[in-house]
């Protein structure tokens, strides 16, 4: 991957300026001084929780502990966790977490370009991956998924993907072990950027990766790398998806957004409209699902060239295009409430809450059919037909790419928002106004707990009637000390939500912990007697098993890129 950039800056400057001025105009807003709160403006919380997880000493971070008026919660053991990594990374060079937001999304835009160039360059010239790479860029979807809703993990993986299949086509035509790692390595990220955008995109990735193999002789050496790649860049993620699919049945599953109200209809995914509000039921959405003007006019143009002047089509575009063209009508369909029964083979489709998530996908496909219909005439009609895609897209969807507003505030007013009494220095004793109108319910509850807690604890630790607590020290943001005396058997209760990861020692011997009602919270039976109660949050036999499969993966793909052998096919 390295070595490809170096080869694009030197042997094609010119286009890899062009790639730079294509992301100047998408970006420029989120390089600007102000913040432009968008709908997943909880993302900030979840930056912050991510940072504070890493102070904690957690490797890796999987409890945010200053969730739930303090509580904690184990989100990162569930929810998607690379644009949180690269938050808080930001956030510890910056200590601003309104500019590590932002970053994040700038970081999207600047890989989704040269991502989508690289990958269409694989098969197009260079004016034709151009085309891809703008249009990939300036689609309305885009513009929404950093504007407007603010999705973190979305808008990640949508610069990722081109890089998937970038690396899985270098493995179709040099399966060797370089290769195969790195794009494991890819695989992986991928998979970390989104908790199930990779399933949305598995058909079309390995439907593309099938009919590319048909162009290449030696097919089973071919497959097994491509085989060899997905296993590894899944081995290099296991120590987070393995846990969240085998604990997502330790907390309640229920969502908000049921699939079945968010389906767009035809007329919002075609007529150009533009808002920031809401998805909601009914035709009365405050956000546009418009596929985009461009993205359709090349979906009919490449049809018409199929019709009419089939002939200037080589054989692997015809079949490129074909398959596109076929990709992007079936997920036309699936954004469709026709396609209902069909979602509801899924498991878990009410997770997916709005259909047309798979506006990403025609933005994949349109964006691949502009390079082929470039590529396909001649040199002088193709730049063009370069040029004509590029304005057009650029021209109708510059203006998206821009807040509704902008606010200037410290990244204080959205601790005390989202936090009952946390700042950036520390705690204070009073519980945020804000904080009480802010909503949750984003973080599922543990299945011991019946209600969320309401109030803030004045201390971490209590006891019932008969047993002292003192010295109740922090020794970090997951870890508690406490010295208690018991005149009679008693418990003693934790404020934290009972889940497994939490551990507690009483005078060095480790003892059991039981969930409370109604909050879930820790419980721990105690004797009389002097104790000194130790609890911790830590990893459990199976995230620590997932843990060291992930590190036997990396090492091992580490060793194998420095050992740089020869591809096998191609001596």
């Amino acid at each position: 991957m390295v070595k490809k950039i170096k080869e694009l800056l030197k042997e094609h400057w010119l286009i890899a300026l062009g790639l730079v001025l294509l992301i100047i105009p998408a970006g420029l807003r989120l390089l600007m001084r102000g913040f432009y709160e968008p709908s997943d403006l909880h993302h900030i919380a979840d930056i912050y929780e991510m940072f504070r997880a890493f102070q904690s000493g957690q490797i890796p971070p999987r409890l945010g502990p200053d969730y739930t008026f303090g509580w904690g919660y184990p989100l990162f053991n569930f929810y998607y966790v690379l644009p949180f990594y690269i938050g808080a990374l930001w956030f510890w060079i910056s200590s601003s977490l309104t500019a590590s937001f932002k970053f994040v999304f700038f970081l999207s835009v600047i890989i989704s370009v040269p991502s989508m160039y690289l990958f269409l360059r694989q098969y197009f010239r260079k004016f034709a991956a151009f085309t891809g790479a703008a249009l990939y860029l300036y689609t309305p979807f885009r513009a929404l998924e950093i504007y407007v809703r603010g999705a973190m993990g979305e808008a990640l993986a949508i610069s990722l993907l081109p890089l998937v299949l970038f690396v899985l086509a270098k493995i179709v035509k040099m399966p060797g072990i370089r290769n195969v790692v790195i794009a494991g390595f890819v695989i992986a990220l991928f998979l970390l950027s989104h908790n199930y955008f990779w399933l949305l995109a598995l058909l079309p990735i390995i439907s593309f990766a099938v009919l590319m193999l048909f162009f290449e002789k030696d097919k089973i050496p071919r497959t097994l790398a491509l085989v060899v790649a997905g296993v590894f860049g899944a081995g290099l993620s296991i120590y987070w998806w393995l846990p969240a699919l085998l604990e997502q049945k330790l907390v309640f599953s229920h969502t908000p957004f049921p699939l079945i109200d968010h389906f767009p209809f035809i007329k919002q995914l075609i007529i150009p409209s533009w808002g920031f509000g809401a998805s909601v039921p009914g035709p009365g959405d405050g956000i546009s699902f418009q596929i985009g003007v461009v993205n359709i006019v090349v979906l009919l143009t490449t049809l018409l060239a199929i019709i009419f002047v089939r002939k200037r089509f080589s054989k692997r575009n015809l079949v490129l295009a074909s398959w596109a063209i076929l990709g992007f009508f079936a997920t036309v369909f699936m954004m469709n409430i026709r396609s209902y029964p069909v979602w509801q083979l899924i498991p878990f489709y009410n997770f997916v809450q709005f259909p047309w998530r798979l506006l990403f996908l025609t933005t994949l496909f349109t964006s691949i059919l502009s390079a082929i219909i470039t590529d396909t005439f001649p040199t002088k009609v193709s730049k063009i037909t370069s040029f004509l895609i590029i304005a057009g897209s650029i021209l109708l969807t510059f203006n998206y790419f821009q807040p509704s507003h902008i606010v200037y505030k410290k990244d204080n007013e959205y601790l005390n928002r989202m936090f009952a009494n946390l700042t950036k220095e520390g705690t204070k004793p009073s519980v945020s106004a804000d904080y009480m109108n802010w909503s949750e319910d984003y973080l599922l509850l543990p299945q011991w707990t019946e209600e969320r807690p309401e109030f803030l604890y004045p201390l971490k630790v209590e006891s019932s009637t008969g047993i002292t607590v003192s010295e109740i020290k922090e020794n970090s943001p997951v870890s508690w000390t406490a010295k208690v005396y018991a005149q009679e058997e008693g418990k003693v209760t934790f404020f934290a939500y009972y889940f497994p990861g939490w551990y507690a020692n009483d005078n060095g011997q480790v003892v059991a912990l039981s969930p409370g009602k109604p909050y879930g919270q820790i419980e721990l039976a105690l004797s009389k007697g002097l104790h000194t109660i130790d609890i911790s949050w830590k990893e459990t036999p199976l995230r620590k098993s997932a843990d060291y499969l992930s590190l036997a993966f990396l090492l091992t793909g580490f060793v194998l890129l420095i050992i740089k052998r020869e591809n096998p096919v191609n001596k």
